[in-house]
């Protein structure tokens, strides 16, 4: 199989080649082509079995014979904004996604709908998404007023704690790897193992559960969530992606890796001290430790 990963430079691209160095079946014929617009990014070294491309070289693939070929989830703006991207991670129900999953507005509403009652809420949405603002006091004609189109509006929730959690759902059951973060500049720069039994893990637990019962295609195969929680210790959903988290590499210590999940191997236990649960760590430590990953 050859896998095509878009939006590739980030660290989302990064995430995606580790997991395929890192992979148990090394020798199991399948390829990654890790396309970017970037010029400087596709003339990179890479190891053995992995391609950078160029975005226009990666959709040719998918023009001439893309029979053997599959969307690797590591983006998504390629797979909204691209018609043959979208066609053929249509193709795998495991990164295939529907264009409202991409509508933030239609997404809260219908997981608000599905999931009723979970101990993850979906903050209060409001159904214009084409808005004009002003001031409520302190103001005089047009001063401070503005406009936006295309607009999810909710309520904003006091921020105590921020979540990331990957889901794994390709076999019976969903596996969910959680962590606390500490976010800067729209990335994990600090963050904590959550485990398995932890209060964020058993609520996404129950909150997935609720979505396949009514949207099976939102939670099948490798996506994740981001979630916050408020000072009274109530949960909020943030936002969902049907794709690798950008800093999804971490959990590599945990035994999460898609390509293994994709293959069908058993979920691989990592051994070592390393990355323990409820310990604070640097982003930059898993890179660093990559090395003394062992199964």
């Amino acid at each position: 199989m050859r896998y095509l990963s878009f939006e590739a430079g980030g660290r989302a691209g990064l995430s995606a080649e580790l997991f395929f160095v890192n992979r148990v079946r090394k020798d199991d014929g399948n390829s990654l082509v890790l396309a970017d617009m970037d010029t400087t990014y596709f003339q990179c070294p890479c190891p053995a079995g992995v391609s950078r491309v160029a975005e226009a070289e990666a959709l040719s693939m998918i023009a001439g014979d893309a029979s053997g070929c599959t969307v690797f989830p590591a983006d998504e703006l390629a797979r909204q904004s691209k018609p043959a991207v979208f066609e053929l991670a249509s193709r795998n129900p495991m990164v295939a996604v529907e264009k409202w999953f991409f509508n933030k507005r239609c997404t809260n509403e219908r997981l608000a709908e599905a999931t009723d009652g979970c101990a993850i809420h979906i903050p209060e949405t409001f159904s214009l998404d084409d808005v004009f603002m002003r001031p409520n006091t302190m103001s005089a004609g047009s001063h401070g007023v503005g406009r936006l189109e295309n607009t999810c509006i909710t309520r904003r929730v006091e921020i105590a704690h921020e979540y990331v959690v990957d889901v794994n759902w390709t076999g019976a059951d969903p596996v969910i790897y959680a962590r606390e973060v500490r976010i800067k500049n729209g990335y994990d720069k600090y963050l904590q193992f959550l485990g398995r039994e932890s209060k964020v893990a058993r609520a996404v637990d129950e909150f997935v559960h609720a979505i396949r019962a009514s949207i099976p295609l939102l939670v099948t195969g490798i996506f994740h969530i981001q979630l916050i929680e408020n000072p009274a210790g109530e949960i909020y959903f943030v936002e969902y992606s049907k794709r690798i988290s950008g800093t999804s590499i971490v959990n590599l210590f945990r035994g999460y890796n898609p390509f293994d999940a994709f293959a069908g191997v058993e979920t691989p236990v990592f051994k070592g001290d390393f990355a323990k649960e409820n310990v604070w760590y640097r982003y930059e430590d898993f890179i660093m430790n990559l090395s003394k990953v062992q199964r």
